[in-house]
């Protein structure tokens, strides 16, 4: 079995040597600096606030230990309060002032921005029912 010699054959022409130089710029970059800091601060702060953290505040003052007044935090009950209350007060308002915030930058752009109107309206109109509901528990009064 032959190879063909051309395979392994090497070019007749030397390579030239690729130098590469980078030249540092003179002046430090201080608005990246800084950047990098803060970003640094940041994710140091994300490492260390849980270990921080002792204490929900889910009033007019921080209840130790419990999810909410009169449940454990774990209970099944306080659970369910507890991922109701975080979703109704953080997670559904930060997300529909995202997507109108998407929506608002398509409509600027000359493309579709119904569907993200619509959905960022309504995680607000489901924030504010989990929020009236929550009112509602917490002012109801005995039935008689």
């Amino acid at each position: 079995m032959r190879i063909a010699s051309a395979i392994w054959r090497r070019s007749q022409g030397s390579a030239a040597p690729v130098i590469k130089v980078f030249h540092r710029p003179i002046e430090r970059d201080w608005v990246r600096v800084f950047l990098m800091f803060a970003l640094g601060l940041i994710l140091l702060g994300n490492v260390v606030a849980p270990l921080a953290a002792a204490a929900q505040n889910l009033g007019t003052s921080p209840q130790f230990g419990q999810a909410v007044q009169g449940q454990q935090a774990t209970t099944v009950e306080g659970t369910v309060l507890n991922i109701v209350n975080w979703g109704c007060n953080v997670i559904a308002p930060v997300i529909a002032v995202a997507c109108l915030g998407v929506a608002g930058w398509h409509f600027k752009s000359g493309r579709g921005y119904l569907g993200w109107g619509v959905t960022g309206v309504a995680l607000m109109v489901i924030s504010g029912l989990g929020r009236m509901a929550e009112g509602f528990i917490t002012q109801a009064q005995g039935i008689q």
